[in-house]
Order: structure tokens, then sequence, then C-alpha cells
């Protein structure tokens, strides 16, 4: 390389750091992610952080566009949520017009509230809830982000994670999708948000990690802390948004016969219009994303739903 050449990538490394040292400063670098996402650094709390962001093909600077944080699992990271949703998240973006950012938890996890999570983000006190919030705030400075639609969805610690988002940022956050999640059985006693948010559920009732009848979280035969049932997150949520407490059911279609699971939807809704509650049982489901890769065998994680995709099912939910 000649010394020209040499400079300019010193030079431009020199700025990425300098950037990357401005707290809630923003610092793209294409190279270091999926094709057609932009990866972003920001510093929060003395640490660096980063998340991919997708723009639709529609996007306008004129034009307020949703924004909707898709959150990995325990483990995940943000690449890893892109290939687990089959990219279907962004043809939706692409579709519909919004913003989907995939954050990166630390050391790939999220501190999501349970009592007895030995995650680092966890043990260490990460303040993820802080962390979205600057990273809302900032994303508001970079894009024309519609503040009145800010949605987040994530499976298993990232789900847990949206639910506590919904819990303390209920003032930011107008919707949240949780797959193999529910919600810390100690820290249910902390979730009293002072106004409604919507929420969708996703569990399945053979999900070998996050119980359907809740219990102890078991990973590796390792117990990461005690969670409600499906049925006593929903609950939860529909006396938070003051929902009809029987549920209009649903049972969807056999789309695939062949992969062992049926979907049943219940929805709450709200006799004044406000924000409802809706669970989707997917019976014979694993500890999996509907419609998405099926990330590890079927002994270890469980099946995935072939009847429906939970993209298309979170996206309908927060668009309607």
């Amino acid at each position: 390389m000649n010394a020209s050449g040499s400079f300019s990538c010193v030079r431009g490394l020199c700025v990425w750091l300098l950037l990357s040292l401005i707290p809630g400063c923003f610092s793209p670098q294409k190279a270091f992610a999926p094709k057609n996402h932009i990866r972003y650094y920001l510093d929060h709390g003395g640490r660096e952080r980063t998340f991919l962001v997708y723009e639709p093909a529609t996007l306008n600077e004129k034009e307020r566009l949703p924004l909707l944080l898709c959150l990995h699992g325990g483990g995940g990271t943000d690449r890893g949520m892109v290939s687990l949703t089959n990219d279907r998240f962004n043809e939706l973006a692409d579709r519909y017009g919004f913003l989907v950012v995939y954050p990166r938890g630390i050391d790939k996890g999220w501190n999501d509230g349970r009592e007895g999570d030995h995650s680092t983000a966890a043990s260490e006190g990460i303040d993820d809830v802080g962390f979205f919030r600057t990273l809302i705030h900032e994303l508001g400075k970079k894009y024309p982000v519609d503040e009145e639609r800010i949605f987040t969805c994530g499976i298993s610690n990232g789900g847990f994670m949206s639910n506590r988002l919904a819990c303390e940022l209920p003032e930011l956050i107008s919707g949240a999708a949780l797959v193999a999640a529910t919600m810390g059985r100690e820290y249910a006693t902390l979730c009293r948000p002072a106004e409604g948010v919507d929420i969708l559920l996703i569990n399945g009732t053979d999900d070998p990690l996050v119980s359907w009848e809740g219990g102890p979280v078991r990973v590796l035969g390792q117990e990461r802390g005690e969670v409600l049932s499906a049925r006593e997150a929903v609950r939860h949520w529909v006396k938070i948004n003051g929902c009809d407490t029987v549920p209009v059911i649903e049972h969807l279609p056999d789309r695939d016969p062949d992969d062992g699971t049926t979907v049943a939807c219940y929805r709450y809704f709200h006799q004044n219009g406000g924000n409802e509650v809706v669970l989707v049982e997917v019976q014979g489901g694993g500890h999996t994303w509907p419609g998405g890769r099926q990330y590890l065998g079927e002994r270890i994680i469980g099946k995935t739903s072939r009847d429906i995709k939970a993209c298309d099912l979170i996206w309908e939910f927060f668009n309607r």
C-alpha cells in the first residue's frame, strides 16, 4: 500500500476513535455491517455500544416514519437477529416504510430485570434502559422518526428486555412484542407503568427454556431466574391496559400440517379503543421465532412453526 493509502486508513481510524469517544455521537461503519445495513457506534455509560440500521427503500427525510427496535436473544448478536428473521422485517420495512434497528447487547445479552440471571449485562448492572433511551433520542436526530410510533420486539432475553422497556419507558415505547419470553416474576412487582402500552406475546406451549407454565428459565441445565407463565404475563398487561378480561379467540389456519404446530390467537380489547393485549399461543411450538430459522436442533429448542410468520404478525399488530 502506498503512503497516501496508509495515511487515509490511519486518518479514518483516528476520526472513528474520536467520534466513538463523544457521548451520544453516531459513528457509521458500512464495512462492518451486513449487506444493505449501516453499523453505528454509540458511547453510553463508558462503554461502546453498537447497532445495525436498515433504512427502508422509501426513506424520505420529509416524512415521519415508525421505528422498530429488534432485539436478539441471550448469546445472540445483531447480525444473528437479521438472519433469524430471514430479513423479513427489512422486506416489510421496504413495503410499509419504517426504520428497523438491530442493537447488540453487552457480551451478547441484555439486563432485562430478571432476578437470578447470570449474564454479564445483569451481573454488572448494565443500564440498558438508559442505553435505549439515548439510542431512541439519537436516532430521532439522525432520522425523521415518528415519536408516536416507536416499537420494540425481541426473542427470549431480547423479549424480556422489550417487556422491560414497555414497563419503564412507556412515554417512548408505543408497543412491545415478546417472542419466547414473558416477564420476570420478581420484576413483575416493579412493572407499573403510568400509561398503557400495546403488548403482543408469541409463546410456544412446548418451549423447553421459557416454559409456557412459567417457573425457572433453564439454559443448558442452569437456572436463569423465575418468570411468569404466558397467561400470567397477559393478565398483568390486561390489568395495566384496562382491557376486557374475556378474550376474542381465533384459531389460525394450519398452513403447514407437517410442522407439528397449530396456532390460536387471544385478543384482549379495550372498550374505548385504548391499548390492547394479544397472546399468540403456538401449540407444539418451542423456543423459536415462528417463520424464522430453526437456529438449533429441535431436541434443544423445540419446533419452529411454519403456520405463521412472527415478523408479519408483529408488524400487523403495531401497524393496525
